[in-house]
């Protein structure tokens, strides 16, 4: 047909354009049928017969050539008006061959990023050869299999059958966010499998598949392909978003990316051991492990050191017994340093199978090994004999560097000491200089208004240490008045006990009790403290500590304090009240310091038995109070997560560990409090693990969230209000991420999805027989395209021209 006709039929396709096989016909859609058809034809003849006779009437001398030709442009115009009226259609049914439509979701969550391990070696052999992996870098395929993240296995497995799969179909690939936009389809000719990246939070695979069928609905669907690990942790459910896909009769072929095992590995977390430590003491070495998908399996830990950048040594390894997935194994190596230098230690893990990865199997610590030297001032009210003992053995003692100031002494007096001082310390930084603070006896009056302050400082915060011997000349003045601004007042709180007015024993009551001599009763916290240790056999040590001479005099107060430990209380049963025996010797941390109370000034009259007993037990004394602050300043306990990271509805677990065997009995007086945010803090209750007689645990539920901080503190010190230094350890929860806690592959998901689709379930070995599964390729479908000729400029050319030509004749044979 030619290009006038169809302008003037009005019409975009002619029949010649009809495609092989196809057909035209037309159709009279107004047209009216039986009774109406029948009035209707009866109508026209009437109509033409009236317009004869009317022309007929008219002009009765028209020949008859002209009467005709008049009528006949008269009914042309009325045949014309009428086919308008029954609105004449052209039809063209053709057929055509078009490419189905293929989506292709791929799953680019987080999850998609781990290495699945493969344990059983058959069939992690088959998946490599399958996916053509071949040995590089002295990797063998297998290796490299369990080295692989999931979605580049993906890839490898989908790169080579995109072109046979896109033969007679539209292929059309997205990734999780595409395929949730309606109308996002993108032709895979047009995007690069390399593009996709698996850093999305959530898998919304319920929504993905929803908005595939959507955007590609009214299209031939020959099926969706989603290739994912089946963790649908977002959006829809995708049972209920395939809803559709079983309405229209669209299959959805899985790809499972992923193995159900999960992934594999263990993580060193943390190599533990404290910054500074003394030479020739010993110290733990702590390794902290966590493990995924290894529960009941066994790890081995190994440990090495480095003295002063020399080259690494072994110094052991131990079997560790793997835990759930997140939680922390821990195992300990106990070293004594000889050596002083900079000390590094490098642990590693291993021997548990196939892992995720392997770089984070090695930690390491550094560690400074220092000589053993213990910081000391002695302040002393008067030259008593325990002064002068204890003078003497400082000065004997290579351990410590000591400085000694006599109160009272005359003008010229030699102060003693290692390093002798020529005046007190008048401000915190001085004596900050010191580790630890020994008075004994002390008349505060004389030092300054500024030395409570100071030594609360210096205990609290600095964390130095100090040992109170009281006597019997400045000392009564310091408990005289429970004000806390008096001379004594401050200070004495730190100490870790309590003397309360009219609950001790009055001074005559005590001089009438020390007629004869007593000894101290040791209670089963001081009978393990290594202070009492003169002999290191437990029989013979006993021995002596029951034939140590008696002595006559004591400090009475009224009870300990709480947190404290009492360690030795007075032999002599009538030197109680109602809080039992009065105490004689007492520890407790105070901040990161330590405070020490000895109720007897008499201990020189050990040396009367052995000298070593003297000397021996204010060496270990001086030492346990002073290395805190000569280490750092660090507290003598360690704070460890039960996990590297916690998210909502975790239960966290809190262990306190005890670096010092001696600080293990004033466990019980620590005080916690957990603050969440900006929230009031809560306090936190520790209790002593059953098995581990060094150990504290705490357990409580993160229910929200964001910052916690957990704050450690002597329950003196909180209990007293008195400002010192706490432990602070900070972490934080974070919201659930499902992709990270449950990464294993959701096979039962896919299953379910194939099922009800009437689809199949693939691995990424045989995808290479997806395109067999899938049934539809090129789709041929019967097209019908209707053209409505009613309103064709034909038709309005002719009413025109009918009505024009009648008109001009009308007026030619002189009828107007």
């Amino acid at each position: 047909m030619s290009s006038i006709w169809k302008w003037l039929l009005g019409i975009d396709r002619s029949p010649g354009e009809v495609a092989p096989g196809g057909s035209t016909r037309l159709e009279l859609s107004a047209l009216p049928d039986g009774s109406a058809a029948l009035a209707t034809l009866l109508t026209a003849v009437a109509l033409s017969v009236l317009l004869w006779q009317l022309y007929r009437r008219e002009r009765r001398d028209l020949s008859q050539s002209r009467r005709t030709l008049l009528v006949g442009l008269r009914l042309l115009v009325l045949v014309a008006v009428a086919v308008m009226l029954i609105e004449p259609v052209l039809v063209t049914i053709r057929r055509e061959t078009v490419p189905s439509h293929l989506p292709v979701i791929i799953d680019d969550s987080e999850s998609m990023r781990f290495a699945d391990p493969y344990t059983d070696e058959t069939k992690a052999a088959e998946v490599a050869a399958a996916l053509r992996l071949r040995s590089e870098g002295g990797k063998s395929p297998v290796d490299r299999l369990r080295e692989t993240p999931r979605l580049d296995l993906v890839k490898t497995s989908l790169r080579p059958n995109l072109e046979k799969l896109g033969r007679g179909r539209e292929l059309f690939v997205y990734d999780l966010e595409s395929g949730a936009r309606t109308g996002a389809a993108s032709p895979s000719r047009g995007r690069k499998l390399d593009d996709l990246k698996p850093n999305r939070g959530v898998s919304p695979l319920g929504d993905a598949l929803r908005d595939v069928l959507a955007s590609h609905r009214g299209r031939p669907v020959a099926g969706i392909v989603l290739v994912t690990d089946g963790r649908s942790n977002a959006g829809e459910d995708p049972l209920k978003a395939v809803e559709a896909a079983i309405r229209q009769g669209i299959p959805v072929f899985p790809i499972a990316a992923g193995a159900e095992e999960g992934p594999r590995n263990i993580r060193l977390a943390e190599v533990e051991a404290s910054p500074v430590v003394f030479a020739r003491d010993p110290m733990t070495v702590g390794v902290v492990i966590e493990a995924r998908g290894l529960k009941d399996a066994e790890g081995t830990v190994t440990l090495e050191q480095r003295i002063n950048g020399n080259d690494w040594e072994p110094v052991g390894d131990q079997r560790v017994a793997l835990g759930e997935d997140g939680v922390l194994k821990r195992t300990t190596f106990r070293i004594i340093p000889k050596v002083v230098g900079q000390y590094e230690f490098r642990a590693r893990v291993g021997e548990a199978g196939p892992e995720l990865t392997l770089e984070d199997n090695v930690a390491t610590a550094p560690v400074r090994v220092v000589r053993q030297q213990i910081r000391l001032l002695m302040i002393a009210g008067s030259p008593s004999p325990e002064f002068q003992f204890l003078r003497n053995a400082l000065q004997r003692d290579q351990h410590v560097e000591s400085g000694i100031w006599l109160q009272h002494a005359d003008p010229g007096y030699k102060q003693g000491g290692d390093r002798p001082i020529q005046r007190l310390p008048s401000d915190a930084e001085e004596l900050g200089r010191y580790d630890a603070l020994l008075l004994v006896d002390p008349d505060m009056r004389t030092l300054g208004t500024q030395w409570p302050e100071m030594i609360i400082n210096f205990v609290g915060k600095d964390g130095g240490g100090l040992i109170f011997v009281p006597g019997e000349l400045y000392s009564q003045q310091l408990f005289e008045t429970d004000d806390a601004e008096s001379e004594g007042g401050k200070w004495t709180r730190l100490l870790p006990v309590v003397r309360e007015p009219g609950l001790f024993r009055t001074e005559a009551q005590v001089r009438l009790s020390t007629q004869t001599t007593y000894l101290l009763e040791l209670t089963p916290e001081g009978r393990g403290d290594p202070i009492f240790e003169f002999n290191p056999d437990p029989i013979r040590n006993r021995a002596i500590l029951t034939s140590l001479p008696g002595m006559y005099w004591s400090f009475p107060v009224t009870r300990a304090r709480p947190g404290a430990t009492v360690l030795a209380r007075h032999g002599d049963p009538r030197m109680q009240n109602q809080y039992g025996r009065h105490v004689l010797l007492a520890s407790q941390l105070y901040g990161p310091g330590r405070t020490v109370f000895i109720g007897f000034d008499s201990t020189y009259r050990w040396r009367y038995l052995s000298e070593d007993y003297f000397d021996g037990f204010w060496a270990r004394l001086v030492d346990r109070v002073g290395r805190n602050k000569a280490l750092g300043g660090r507290f003598p306990f360690q704070v460890h997560l039960g996990k590297s990271a916690y998210r909502v509805g975790d239960q966290v677990s809190v262990g306190v560990r005890f670096t010092e065997a001696a600080a293990v009995a004033e466990a019980s007086g620590l005080a916690a409090e957990l603050e969440i945010g900006d929230q009031p803090a809560e306090p936190i209750h520790f209790e002593r693990a059953v098995d581990d007689a060094e150990l504290l645990t705490a357990t409580f539920p993160a229910e929200k969230a964001g910052s916690y901080s957990l704050k450690i503190t002597p329950a003196t010190g909180a209990e007293e209000g008195s400002t010192v230094r706490v432990s602070t350890t900070t972490f934080r929860v974070e919201p659930p991420r499902r992709e990270i806690d449950e990464p294993s592959l959701n096979r039962p998901l896919l299953a379910d999805l194939a099922r009800l689709t009437k689809g199949k379930v693939f691995d990424l070995p045989s995808v290479s027989k997806l395109d067999d599964a899938i049934a539809m390729r090129e789709v041929t479908r019967t097209l019908e395209d209707r053209e409505e000729l009613w309103d064709a400029p034909l038709l309005y050319a002719t009413i025109v021209l009918g009505l024009t030509s009648e008109w001009v004749l009308r007026k030619v044979f002189r009828m107007v």
